[in-house]
């Protein structure tokens, strides 16, 4: 009787530590960010990739490696007249990630490539066709780190929308040892987002041809965080 007390109050403590990390946590994110955002000194390199795909009316699912999402919601604010939609999974972190973008104003659409049924893949597909943007993780939500998993080819073939890698990185950071190498820039350096080339995945083609798909946008998404890496030691 006694073991079962202390099983039930050990229960509702957890419960308890949830909730207040869950409505915390999002709040602290956002405050990390825009605090950054104040004391970095932030540049784009090649921009008109992304603005000229948007010049001809055209979404686009923007493609980062895990790791590197914590100062994206930064760069959207730059471009006010899109509307971008973030995907976070049903997992406890993405909870998190879905209140901290919610409190900068922006949708998130529960689920994943792969994951969280076809209902999330519906309303991808709905709002890239309707103009708007997706921005997501193609490693994440678990890894395994920087290796695409092949959903976003799927999304981007059944959509019609070109996917284009991202990277964002700083002139000094911390790189945490977690599963996908979180990068924190440190205040008062210098952040850099970097755009790659876009990939366009036609509706049709055999297995093969979306694997090498796939690999290319791999390749293509380590070109640009390695290039976001090495832009501050020229």
């Amino acid at each position: 009787m006694v073991k079962l007390r202390q099983l039930r109050k050990r229960l509702i403590s957890k419960k308890f530590e949830k909730k207040i990390k869950a409505k915390a946590a999002p709040l602290l994110i956002v405050l990390l960010i825009k605090f950054l955002s104040l004391t970095l000194r932030i540049t784009e390199h090649n921009p008109e990739n992304v603005r000229q795909i948007w010049g001809k009316k055209r979404s686009v699912i923007v493609a980062f490696w895990h790791g590197r999402l914590l100062m994206v919601p930064i760069l959207f604010k730059r471009y006010k007249e899109r509307q971008v939609y973030g995907l976070t999974s049903h997992h406890s972190d993405g909870e998190i990630i879905s209140r901290s973008t919610a409190l900068f104003g922006y949708e998130t659409i529960r689920g994943s490539t792969n994951k969280g049924g076809f209902s999330a893949l519906r309303r991808m597909i709905r709002v890239l066709k309707d103009g708007s943007d997706l921005a997501l993780a193609p490693d994440g939500p678990n890894g395994p780190r920087h290796k695409v998993q092949r959903g976003i080819i799927d999304l981007s073939k059944l959509s019609g929308a070109p996917i284009l890698p991202m990277a964002f990185s700083s002139s000094k950071r911390k790189v945490f040892k977690s599963w996908d190498a979180f990068l924190l820039p440190l205040p008062f350096s210098r952040g850099v987002f970097v755009w790659g080339e876009p990939l366009y995945v036609e509706n049709k083609g055999d297995e093969d041809y979306l694997e090498n798909k796939r690999r290319l946008l791999e390749e293509g998404i380590i070109a640009v965080t390695k290039l976001a890496d090495d832009y501050f030691e020229k």
